[in-house]
């Protein structure tokens, strides 16, 4: 249903139980799940064949399955009871402490400081009671031009609503591997793992600018208007100089200079949002139907509209234990891509509901490059290299000594720099969008550099002179920001985030020495020295890279701290374990 406004009268909700409709959203009952697979163990002996397959010696694997989402309480039962008339946000500002009488010893009410002039229990005399007013179904509070001229906007801060056709997110997952044995008691695997998910649960808006809108008058769109009066303020043209356009003329009561002069920064940053909600306040006031509804700064509607895909490549080599060595190394290159880059749960509402692609680019977890290898070596000491027996209590202390670790290498995160929510996609929990690279962003050289000063007031918060760390993910940042434009919503069909910069390697090794000690036939006594980051080596955190922060742009100043640490740097524990 549609909220009311002055231009338009609410329409009549209708109960669930009457509307034909046995639930909120539809049971989605097509949930077929196949799953088929195969294995082939070929066996060649001699020739081309006999090298690749041998006798017996490899097997083929592949497969293919239909996985589907969980769905959760978040769709299920959380958003469509936080919609207009199921929960109404009421939103109530605390008493003054004058509010029933002169107030108690040192009332202030003209004080907006709550701590001086908000109403003190047992000091400031009868509580105050609000007022509800009396309401009957349904719930539609008002937005529009009021009795008193001016204008009543967003009684509702967040309005949530669900699809009632929402389906189950699906995944199609692919493998295919080859798998051989080699010499050296060792496996290599190469293979081929995909993943295509479709209908998956996005955040859609109802508030979303309709950037698209033709004046046909002129037959110029906003986007194009907009794209032309943006370009010129960011050029340092005056807002009382930019060139009128027909868009804002003709839809605009004040037209086009008038809006940039009280939007100039907004029209800079991209900000439509804010923009739209302008040219819809100088509307009603006029006697002019809005363009948007302002019954909430968010209209939210949970839907399964998104899709992403994954595509890796993977070797493995894996050592079986033999002379008390186990190893297995693993090489993975990859690319993630999807429309958002956020989990599904994400309150945020999609960037453009009108093209879901214009964010579409590599997730932020992409990784292209990793590499890891884990490795147990039991050490050539003791028994086992056949000191004599009599030597037992020496056996005791040399013997059942063991090294192992693990290594981890891997390519930087995927990088945009933002510039804001410029597709309009809503007031409220907006992601940001990334600036377009004019040039290869591989050019720019991203890594640690040191001695970074920044220059003309970009990259200058690292300035060592100032406190700063003297490091940047470039080594000329005024050069890699001005390489950066801002999106052409008339003209580019996608933002920056489908081609972002990488940010920083990392890689880490860290080593367990440790030593078993057999007490009797059935007691162990295992102790051990784990030592995280064993070289005590500095991964950073990624800087922020944004436009409207060109201080501290690509300035680096934290250490990156892996999951279930509280530091990065070197981290040594002991343990002792009895085994009985």
């Amino acid at each position: 249903a549609r909220a009311g406004n002055i231009f338009n009268p609410p329409i009549a909700f209708q109960p669930i139980n009457e509307s034909g409709r046995s639930g909120v959203f539809d049971t989605d009952r097509n949930n077929i799940g196949p799953r088929v697979a195969a294995a082939w163990n070929p066996s060649f002996e001699g020739g081309i064949l006999g090298m690749l397959f041998g006798k017996g010696q490899t097997v083929i694997r592949g497969g293919y399955s239909l996985i589907y989402d969980r769905q959760n309480t978040v769709q299920s039962v959380i958003i469509p009871t936080l919609g207009v008339a199921f929960a109404q946000t009421v939103n109530v500002s605390g008493p003054r402490c004058n509010a029933t009488g002169p107030g108690g010893a040192g009332c202030n009410g003209a004080n907006s400081n709550p701590l001086l002039g908000g109403f003190r229990a047992g000091i400031d005399g009868a509580i105050p009671l609000p007022t509800v007013s009396a309401v009957t179904p349904p719930v539609s509070p008002f937005w529009g031009v009021n009795a008193s001229g001016g204008l009543t906007l967003f009684p509702e801060i967040l309005s949530f609503q669900v699809d009632p056709s929402i389906e189950v997110p699906e995944n199609h997952a692919i493998d295919i591997t080859w798998q051989r044995e080699v010499p050296g008691n060792m496996l290599l695997e190469v293979g081929y793992i995909g993943r295509f998910a479709k209908k998956l649960t996005q955040s859609m808006s109802f508030g979303q600018v309709p950037y698209m809108h033709l004046d046909t008058a002129s037959g110029q769109t906003f986007a194009q208007a907009f794209d032309i009066v943006a370009n010129q303020l960011r050029n340092g043209v005056l807002a009382t100089n930019v060139t009128p356009q027909p868009w804002f003329e003709n839809q605009v009561p004040g037209g086009t200079r008038s809006l940039a002069a009280v939007q100039t920064t907004n029209f800079i940053n991209g900000n439509l949002s804010s923009i739209f909600l302008r040219i819809d306040q100088n509307r009603m006031l006029a006697g002019l139907q809005p363009f948007n509804n302002y019954l909430a700064q968010t209209l939210f509607l949970r839907a399964s509209t998104g899709r992403s895909n994954y595509n890796g490549m993977f070797v493995t080599l894996h050592k079986r234990l033999s002379h008390g060595l186990l190893l297995t190394a693993n090489y993975t290159f990859s690319r993630s891509l999807d429309q958002l880059g956020a989990i599904q749960n994400a309150a945020s509402v999609m960037p453009n509901s009108f093209d879901l692609d214009a964010e579409y680019g590599p997730s932020p977890f992409d990784i292209t490059h990793i590499f890891n290898t884990t490795w147990l070596y039991d050490l050539p000491f003791g028994r086992s290299r056949h000191l004599s027996t009599s030597f037992k209590p020496l056996n005791k202390v040399i013997e059942g000594w063991y090294l192992s670790g693990i290594y981890t290498a891997r390519s930087g995160d995927p990088l945009i720099v933002t510039q804001g929510g410029v597709w309009g996609g809503s007031l409220a929990l907006v992601f940001n969008s990334g600036a377009i690279p004019t040039v290869a962003p591989d050019t720019f050289g991203s890594g640690v550099n040191s001695g970074v000063k920044g220059s003309n007031n970009i990259g200058v918060n690292g300035d060592p002179a100032t406190g700063g760390t003297g490091l940047n993910l470039f080594s000329n940042p005024e050069d890699a920001f001005n390489n950066f434009r801002r999106v052409n919503i008339s003209e580019d069909g996608r933002a920056g985030r489908a081609n972002p910069i990488r940010g920083l390697s990392r890689w880490n090794l860290d080593v367990s020495l440790g030593k078993k000690t057999s007490v009797t036939e059935q007691v162990n006594v295992v102790f051990a020295f784990d030592f995280f980051n064993v070289f005590n080596h500095v991964d950073f955190n990624n800087p922020g890279l944004s436009l409207t922060d060109q201080r501290g742009f690509g300035v680096i100043s934290g250490q990156f701290t892996p999951p279930n640490r509280v530091a990065g740097s070197r981290w040594i524990q002991f343990g002792l374990r009895v085994e009985f």
